[in-house]
């Protein structure tokens, strides 16, 4: 990122990382890989979308603004939203629509989860329908009314989108991209608008958090992580543990080549007298799961400030 500006300078503080690590820093807490590093399209992406939420003066917008406006560009919402974040969701949409083909198979291979795919193949799918059913209106409706006097029923209409949605996404990822015609490469774009907008909340949330720092101690296996904390003149055991039942993100949910995945979820507790970290204990307080062992101990660093305030109690 070009400018060093207040907010990024807070999410770096609250991280902990340097400015050169704040792209895979927020990747980490957003349940997406680091992208690719190097001049790589989709780190300068990233580093674009970030560099334009940095510019936001803090306490302007809140954590899921930007995904809002982002849903109202695209139709999907009607809602008023903060103008700083509608301008955040354009400058995200005019950078996606800047892309050439090349640079949409990047992501393809390096960013979106065919999740995310299906969910913009599936606002490609519906507009498209949208627009047929308005610009063809006299043979056709008429044939379906014939059929039923109450229209088509939404249930079949559903299933075919989703047929249809999951045909595209199967054509983005078996096809090469100069193959590909305007409905692939808008699939995509609709895609890396929400994407980008969850990235930019993540960066929103955390450049406005207050976590405590905690001295943390890691195992030899790197699987679990504990600190010591007082509050209320009682000592605490906070634990980062991974659990692999844990929702995560699956390694056949990307495309080739295989992307760095995020294999388990990250859980913490808050425990009371138990430094030996027994999971046979009882914690009073805990939550998950996190996408990495970093995000995890951000959150549990933010609860810590949570409670000795008194916002909420262990």
């Amino acid at each position: 990122m070009n400018k060093v500006t207040h907010r990024l300078t807070e999410a770096c503080r609250a991280l902990r990382v340097p400015h050169t690590d704040l792209v895979d820093a927020v990747c980490a807490l957003s349940w997406r890989p680091p992208p690719p590093a190097g001049p790589h399209p989709v780190r300068r992406l990233y580093e674009q979308v970030l560099q334009a939420v940095g510019e936001l003066p803090l306490g302007t917008v809140q954590p899921g603004d930007v995904s809002a406006a982002m849903e109202v560009r695209t139709g999907a919402l009607d809602v008023q939203v903060p103008p700083p974040s509608d301008a955040v969701a354009l400058c995200i949409a005019h950078t996606v629509d800047d892309l050439g083909v090349l640079d949409l198979d990047e992501l393809v291979r390096n960013a979106l989860t065919r999740g995310e795919l299906a969910c913009g193949a599936a606002t490609v799918t519906r507009e498209r329908a949208s627009c047929t059913a308005s610009d063809a209106p006299g043979e056709h409706s008429s044939r379906a009314a014939s059929k039923s006097p109450h229209g088509p029923d939404p249930a079949d209409c559903g299933t075919l989108d989703r047929l249809a949605a999951g045909i595209l996404v199967d054509e983005i990822t078996e096809r090469p991209p100069q193959s590909w015609g305007r409905p692939h490469t808008d699939a995509i774009r609709a895609a890396t608008y929400r994407s980008l907008a969850d990235l930019a909340d993540a960066l929103l949330e955390v450049s406005e958090s207050t976590p405590t720092p905690l001295d943390w101690e890691f195992d030899a296996t790197g699987r679990r992580q504990r600190a010591g904390v007082d509050l209320g003149g009682i000592r605490y055991t906070v634990f980062v543990h991974r659990d692999d039942a844990a929702p995560r993100e699956d390694a056949t949910d990307r495309h080739h080549p295989p992307l760095p995945t995020l294999r388990a979820g990250w859980m913490w507790r808050l425990d009371a007298g138990s430094p030996d970290g027994s999971p046979d204990g009882c914690p009073s307080h805990g939550c998950g799961p996190y996408p990495s062992a970093p995000a995890a101990r951000h959150a549990a660093e933010c609860a810590i400030t949570a409670l000795a305030a008194g916002r909420c109690h262990p």
